[in-house]
């Protein structure tokens, strides 16, 4: 691609991330105030039996990130060995059944699977992935990409392992090469802050525990074949009761509890 088009992608990007930009602000204005962060707050979700570790009060900061669509995967496919691989140009995903399904058990499939997605002819860029159990779970094991910008939430850049009956029998891949930084570094809410919000607007329900906070990256929208994405907060609340997780999606700048995932995701699992 010639400098002159990456030029125009990047100013209709831009120019969407603007817009985006004014209307993140303008309904985190609208926003309805959250509970206060203080002891009170925290001291009332144990008395509702509701489990966590330390909540880290820093901000931190974190981007607008983009990317444009990759081949790397089809370009480097002749090199994976002992698996029927198809590529799916629309959506750039690699799909693979192994001849030889891998046997796993619920304590040392995270070891083994890790030792599999590191070699080369069996995982393209493996080692640009990173195990995320957030994500998995009984039936699927979940990779994603993690780097120096953080790591990515998103089916637009994942390594999704189908598991069934002790076996892992395939994969589905998805590779980004390069984020792009689109805007200046911006202040993003805390991990306290995120908590004590979806305690405030009735998203944690008594007698659960918060398994997992973790930041990451996740697509917020495209724009002329490229993709936007945003930090996003997410956190799992597992059911004392049921057992049954539940992950809920934050916007790291607003607060914004993200109702309905932007991109299709449906970060839940058993």
């Amino acid at each position: 691609m010639d400098f002159r088009r990456i030029e125009v992608i990047f100013l209709i990007v831009f120019f969407s991330l603007d817009i985006f930009l004014f209307l993140s602000f303008r309904n985190s204005q609208q926003l309805v105030s959250s509970t206060s962060t203080n002891t009170s707050t925290v001291t009332e979700m144990r008395k509702r039996n509701i489990s966590f570790g330390s909540l880290d009060t820093k901000n931190g900061n974190a981007y607008y990130l983009g990317s444009q669509p990759d081949d790397s995967l089809a370009q480097n496919v002749q090199k994976l060995r002992n698996q029927k691989v198809e590529y799916e140009n629309v959506n750039h995903t690699l799909v693979s059944t192994l001849n030889n399904p891998i046997t796993v058990t619920t304590a040392n499939r995270t070891e083994v699977m890790n030792k599999f997605v590191k070699k080369e002819s069996n995982i393209l860029f493996g080692k640009d992935y990173k195990y995320a159990p957030q994500l998995s779970s009984s039936s699927q094991m979940i990779y994603v990409p993690t780097g120096s910008l953080g790591e990515v939430y998103d089916k637009t850049a994942q390594l999704v392992f189908s598991v069934s009956e002790g076996e892992v029998v395939g994969y589905t891949q998805t590779y980004v090469k390069k984020l792009i930084v689109l805007h200046e570094k911006q202040p993003i809410k805390s991990e306290k802050e995120i908590v004590t919000n979806l305690y405030a607007n009735s998203e944690i329900p008594n007698n659960s525990k918060i398994s997992y906070a973790n930041l990451a990256y996740t697509k917020l929208l495209e724009a002329n074949d490229s993709t936007i994405y945003i930090p996003v907060w997410f956190v799992t609340i597992r059911n004392k009761d049921s057992k049954v997780s539940t992950t809920k999606k934050v916007n790291a700048f607003t607060g914004n509890i993200i109702k309905s995932s932007t991109n299709g995701d449906n970060y839940s699992a058993q």
